[in-house]
């Protein structure tokens, strides 16, 4: 199997500013389509405007070569191997991976645990921004990683976190590693593999022959 060609500084940062996606975020609060009223309108759209100017999601990625081993997919350069039936679906014919890893930092964790209790309505709905915001900031970091990908003739797959499926989050601490996460993100694992902060996401992408 030949290794598809790596970005040339390896691991490739980047950040972006976004604005709270409105119907994103009333679905994340599980609005059913109800009558919020002027008040609640209000409310939303402050929270909104202040996450928008508080959140600012941060990310890196990089590209390795991948091939199938007894135990999952090995990752070429890390430790990291993918396990699974999701994972044979999804690198099926694959070259390489990009490993994703995106966070909101450790703002929206503060703002949880100081407004709970105060004002509680206004920290889910800064909850809710802040899901969203992550979300934005990995679909970012996924056109970074889609575009070079059409630049190298290779195809991308969609992009697949552990915990789906059954890729299990036993790859997290591998993964995060071969990102370098700790130390350039802030990301870190709880002893029931959690990300702290809660705001982040991992991810993998296939890259195939175009």
């Amino acid at each position: 199997m030949s290794a598809a060609p790596a970005p040339a500084t390896g691991i490739l940062a980047g950040a972006g500013s976004f604005s709270p996606d409105r119907p994103e975020v009333l679905r994340y609060l599980g609005h059913r389509g109800q009558e919020l009223g002027p008040e609640l309108e209000g409310r939303l759209s402050a929270v909104m405007a202040r996450a928008a100017a508080e959140v600012r999601p941060r990310w890196v990625w990089r590209v390795c070569p991948v091939a199938p081993g007894p135990e999952g997919f090995a990752v070429a350069g890390t430790g990291l191997v993918l396990p699974g039936r999701s994972m044979e679906v999804l690198l099926e014919g694959a070259r390489a991976v990009a490993l994703l890893a995106v966070t909101c930092g450790p703002g929206p964790d503060a703002v949880a645990a100081r407004d709970a209790g105060r004002d509680p309505v206004g920290a889910l709905v800064y909850d809710a921004c802040a899901i969203d915001l992550v979300e934005q900031g990995a679909d970012a970091c996924n056109a970074a990683v889609d575009a070079w990908a059409a630049s190298s003739g290779l195809a991308p797959t969609r992009r697949y976190s552990p915990g789906y499926g059954d890729l299990p989050l036993a790859v997290q601490p591998a993964l995060l590693d071969a990102l370098d996460a700790g130390r350039r993100l802030g990301v870190e694992l709880t002893d029931s593999l959690l990300m702290v902060p809660m705001k982040s996401v991992t991810a993998v992408v296939g890259l195939r022959p175009a």
